[in-house]
């Protein structure tokens, strides 16, 4: 029998995302959808989550370690039309094997205005103290007036 964190082959991952919650202000706690091919091999994208300019935000991330991890952090990648708009690291510590883990990130608050409406793509990417990285999840939301 294998473990959660141990491949086929026998190798033990170093990390395991479990779930990503968003958690906005006059919202419900939203569940972000980890990646899972389907029969084709493609990872459907689901559609953005709505979220109101001016929204005080936070992410909370549980994820499990199979190895010791020095130095893990937590990119927080943005992207509006194509075009970058906000890169943002989050150090998260180290970790000896186990969990899960349960940490939520410090709150930002969206942008305001027309230009800000929009729908943005982010890409959170997990990296060690090396730089290797170890997990990544996407998925995207738009800021509406209401």
């Amino acid at each position: 029998m294998t473990t959660p964190l141990e491949h086929p082959t026998g190798d033990i991952r170093p990390f395991e995302l479990l779930s990503v919650t968003l958690q906005a202000e006059g919202y419900d706690e939203m569940a972000v959808a980890l990646p899972s091919p389907d029969e084709s091999g493609a990872v459907a994208q689901p559609p953005p989550f709505p979220l109101r300019e001016g929204s005080d935000i936070r992410i909370t991330l549980v994820f499990r370690i199979g190895r010791a991890v020095e130095g893990l952090k937590y990119v927080d990648l943005r992207k509006r039309q194509g075009s970058e708009v906000s890169r943002t690291e989050v150090l998260l510590g180290s970790y000896r094997p186990g969990g899960p883990y349960e940490l939520t990130l410090p709150p930002e608050r969206l942008p305001i205005g027309h230009l800000a409406r929009d729908t943005y793509e982010v890409t959170g990417t997990f990296v060690d103290a090396d730089d290797n990285v170890l997990g990544h999840e996407t998925h995207s939301f738009e800021i509406t007036k209401d």
